[in-house]
């Protein structure tokens, strides 16, 4: 066939075609725990943002809005479970263990499909067929539903098309990180969560990354899941190193805590623009905060 000639109908039935063989894919996959399309997809969604009330689920699933005998049969099958919020009347549905467990097998299938469908294109190919997909997508309503559930989860495509697996690329619901977020935040004197986001999220967009709010809060909560890209720049973004909400090092994690807590020291002390002759080491920042606490201590 020509690739300048194309039949009225024959685009429908390319997108068709393509998204069937990969849904087959999946549901083999996920045989061994007899899923149908629609369950599948609310497992990703509690995965991605979870926990969700059905009718909050309901606005973030493509296939299926009518989500509620899919939760049973989920609930049944010891995946997904019953549970309320901050405000007790709302019923919220989250993962089990095992429902947790079958959301990463199901990333981890979806991965491995989209290595085999795209693995022998060049990079560069791959990356314009997505970007027309999303041009293409632009034109129906989902496309913020679609921002929301994978913005935080978005790596390089070269990244992804060599990644050996799913771990390599995200960190799905880390203690740690959260943890380590909060207390950056707190050693930054950032104000609460919407405080937080209003101040950093402009300068996350700047860099290629839009986050929603909602992924932000799951990441003070949670900790993923995110992808370990979109990690490093929010690391760095907050403290200028990629790696700190990540690491297990204790020498960089004491060196950046050491910045933190001696720049807001400085800052609450009225010491500003230390830094137009470059940047002061973490011993030097240290001493100086020292100073400046010790002289606020004593009433100077």
């Amino acid at each position: 066939m020509s690739e300048e000639e194309v039949a009225p109908s024959e685009l429908r039935y390319l997108f068709l075609a393509l998204s069937k063989e990969w849904e087959r894919s999946i549901l083999e996959h996920a045989e061994a725990r007899d899923l149908t399309s629609a369950q599948v997809e609310i497992l990703l969604v509690l995965n991605e943002s979870g926990p969700y009330s059905m009718q909050d689920l309901g606005q973030m699933l493509l296939l299926n809005r009518d989500p509620f005998r899919s939760v049973d049969s989920l609930v049944a099958k010891g995946l997904v479970e019953r549970g309320s919020g901050e405000d007790k009347r709302k019923v919220l549905w989250s993962l089990t263990a095992a429902g947790a467990e079958a959301a990463a097998d199901i990333v981890a299938a979806d991965l491995s499909l989209l290595q085999n469908f795209v693995g022998d294109l060049p990079t560069e190919s791959t990356a314009k067929l997505v970007n027309l997909l999303r041009s293409l997508q632009g034109k129906v309503p989902t496309l913020g539903v679609l921002e929301q559930r994978f913005s935080a989860q978005q790596s390089p495509m070269h990244e992804v098309l060599a990644a050996a697996s799913s771990t390599d690329l995200q960190v799905n619901r880390s203690p740690i990180v959260a943890s380590r977020l909060r207390q950056t935040l707190e050693l930054k004197n950032a104000g609460e969560a919407s405080a937080a986001f209003a101040k950093y999220s402009p300068q996350l967009a700047e860099r290629g990354i839009e986050l929603p709010f909602r992924n932000w809060v799951r990441l003070l909560e949670n900790g993923g899941p995110v992808s370990r890209h979109v990690l490093g720049e929010l690391s760095d973004v907050l403290t200028g190193n990629r790696d700190y909400l990540s690491t297990d090092d204790e020498n960089v994690l004491k060196d950046v805590e050491n910045h933190m807590r001696a720049e807001n020291a400085l800052l609450w002390a009225g010491v500003t623009g230390f830094g137009g002759r470059g940047a002061l080491d973490a011993g030097a920042l240290q001493a100086l905060a020292e100073l400046v606490q010790k002289r606020l201590n004593d009433g100077a």
